[in-house]
Parts: C-alpha cells; sequence; structure tokens
C-alpha cells in the first residue's frame, strides 16, 4: 500500500510539472493549511521531517474565464541548525491558457524554543517568476465590425509575451501546543509585471493566520508521536489577506477523527458592503480528507455564493472549484527524541 501512495504522489508530480501551464495573480487556496509553504515561508521545516506535497486547484470551470492552478513543494529540517528548508513550484492558467505563469521559489525558516511554553518560527522566501501571454489566442477590437469578426492581422502579435522577474517573501509564526498566530507578507519588493514598457508593480500582499486546537481524546501532551493518528480534535482557524485594494477572510474549522477529515469554511467579509447590489460574500467550502501514518489525501468544494450565481445578473453558475491534495511524509520515526509540534491543522502524523 505504501509504494502504491508514492506511485499516487509522483504522477500528481509529473502531472503539475509536465502538462499544466500557469496566472498573473495571486493564487487563493481554500485548503490554505495544505499549501503550508505557499501560505508562508515559515512553514518550512515544520514538520521536522521530509515532506512532499501536490496541490491541484479548479477554480470556476463553468466560466471562459477559469483558473487551473497545480503546485508542488519539497521541505524538510535538520535539527542540528534548527532550521527548514523548503522548494515549491506551481504553474497558473487562466482562461484557455492565454495567459500564464511559473514560479520556483525556495524557503527558509529557523525554529526558536523561546520557553517551554512559546516557539517561533521565522521565514524567508526567494522566488523567480515568469509570466507568459500568448497574443495569437486572443482578439481585440480592432479585428471588428458592425458585422463581427472581419479577420484582419492581430495588432499586438509582435509584442512582447513574456516578463521574468524575481519575487521576495517573509514571515513568522508564533504558537504554542494548542494555539498560534502566524503573519506572512509576500511580493516585498513589489515586482513590476507588466509586459509593455510601463510600471505595473504587483502589491505587496499581507496575510494573518490563527486557530487553536481543542484536543478531545488521545492527544499527547502536544509531543511528535506514532500515536498521533488516534487523534480526535476540532480546530477553528482564520485566515485574513490584503493585498492592494482587496481583502479577504476564511472562517472555518477542521475536524480530526483518527483517520478522517473534515473541514467547513467560509470565505468573505459580511461586514463590508460595495454597494446596494454587490455583496461581500464569496462562497462556502466543504472538506472530507483520509490519512494514514504517512499520507493524506483530500477534496475540497467551493459552493459559490456571490453575485457570479445570480441567475438574475444572467449568470448561470461559476461550476464551484475542486482542490485536491496529497502529501506524503517521508521517515516517521526520524529523531529518537520527541519534538514540539505546531498545533496547526496539518491533516496527517506529525
Amino acid at each position: 500500500m505504501k509504494g502504491l501512495f508514492k506511485i499516487i504522489l509522483w504522477i500528481g508530480i509529473v502531472v503539475a510539472l509536465c502538462c499544466t501551464k500557469a496566472v498573473a495573480q495571486d493564487i487563493q487556496f481554500s485548503q490554505f493549511y495544505q499549501a503550508q509553504l505557499y501560505q508562508n515561508p515559515a512553514f518550512a521545516g515544520a514538520m521536522h521531517k521530509d515532506r512532499a506535497m501536490f496541490h491541484q486547484r479548479l477554480q470556476w470551470p463553468s466560466l471562459q474565464a477559469k483558473y487551473i492552478t497545480s503546485l508542488v513543494s519539497f521541505d524538510t529540517y535538520y535539527k542540528q541548525y534548527q532550521s527548514g528548508y523548503g522548494m515549491m513550484i506551481f504553474y497558473d492558467q487562466q482562461g484557455d491558457g492565454q495567459i500564464s505563469s511559473m514560479e520556483i521559489s525556495g524557503q527558509y525558516a529557523y525554529e526558536l524554543h523561546i520557553n517551554s511554553q512559546f516557539s517561533f518560527r521565522g521565514g524567508l522566501q526567494l522566488g523567480w517568476n515568469s509570466r507568459n501571454i500568448d497574443y495569437t489566442r486572443l482578439t481585440f477590437p480592432q479585428q471588428f465590425d458592425d458585422s463581427g469578426f472581419t479577420g484582419a492581422a492581430n495588432p499586438y502579435a509582435g509584442l512582447k509575451s513574456r516578463k521574468t522577474y524575481f519575487d521576495i517573501a517573509a514571515g513568522g509564526i508564533l504558537y504554542t501546543t494548542s494555539y498560534w498566530i502566524g503573519v506572512s507578507a509576500h511580493h516585498l519588493n513589489t515586482p513590476n509585471q507588466t509586459f509593455m514598457d510601463a510600471n505595473a508593480d504587483l502589491p505587496m500582499k499581507i496575510a494573518l493566520t490563527g486557530g487553536y486546537k481543542f484536543v478531545i481524546a488521545n492527544e499527547a501532551s502536544g509531543l511528535a508521536n506514532d500515536n498521533a493518528i488516534t487523534e480526535i480534535s476540532i480546530t477553528p482557524t482564520a485566515h485574513y489577506k490584503l493585498q492592494g485594494k482587496s481583502d479577504q477572510l476564511d472562517l472555518g474549522v477542521y475536524g480530526h477523527y483518527k483517520h478522517y477529515l473534515a473541514g467547513g469554511w467560509y470565505r468573505g467579509i459580511p461586514v463590508k458592503q460595495f454597494n446596494a447590489k454587490l455583496n461581500n460574500h464569496e462562497s462556502i467550502v466543504l472538506l472530507l480528507g483520509y490519512k494514514t501514518y504517512s499520507m493524506s489525501l483530500t477534496y475540497s468544494y467551493d459552493f459559490t455564493v456571490s453575485t457570479l450565481s445570480d441567475a438574475d445578473q444572467g449568470i448561470t453558475g461559476t461550476g464551484g472549484s475542486h482542490e485536491l491534495n496529497i502529501t506524503y511524509i517521508f521517515g516517521q520515526k526520524r529523531w529518537t527524541k520527541p519534538t514540539k509540534r505546531m498545533p496547526c491543522p496539518n491533516f496527517y502524523v506529525h
């Protein structure tokens, strides 16, 4: 069975690297605690073991402006240096592939045990980005008249179609064995991402996360142990993001019952109203999963509750959003001494 899990994992990685193109905006994951290196570089090495992850998101498949995102990552921990190291690659595609992007990034995190109760992790990330646009698959007003498409030549076919730049991020997490709070800042250097000879700086993105783990049964004092598979717990979480003039809030709860996983949360800011006809409710998300000692498999679905699903606006529906995560942990008995672990809902054995 373990061999089958490895095969599934590496098939997913190959598919992500070879078959998926990439989008020119920050990606938003519903399973944000499964894509930990994307969320905050301070999570690099947080498992104190070798960890490989494949994550896939299909957003709004019923719309032409759909998004397809694939993410793979690997991270590890070196106890003698109290340091974690990670690598992350994602491809993202917008629409039918007219606009795509790729990012390759490395993370470093240092773990500091302040006292017997509190610990802190600080992390840095350096990434290389490549954005691409295929003008030949786009049409422009100059190619139309009152009768429709004229077949005229694409006026932008010869323009620059690729933009590359470096990107810097940092983050920190303060935690105990029961609760945590973290902050991360991406695009610290506000890189210019436009294809044109102009400035279009990418705004800095600030994210705040936190939660509290209520253990119902079978918790072993918050230490790494081989019996964590028997844990029964409930973990309320919050995740707030701010980028430019846009912000978003995720509120929800994760449930862990032995091998089984479940979760549900709301995305939006209900107290914020743009106008009388435009609410700030985005989606309701449900998650189900299953885990073993070495692997977790989770699936989530976003039910769109914004005006994108409003038939009165002439919109037939988005088709929601699908997310799949496969995470594999190597070397369950790497360290002989128990280590303090984070209470974040990782959904697999610590």
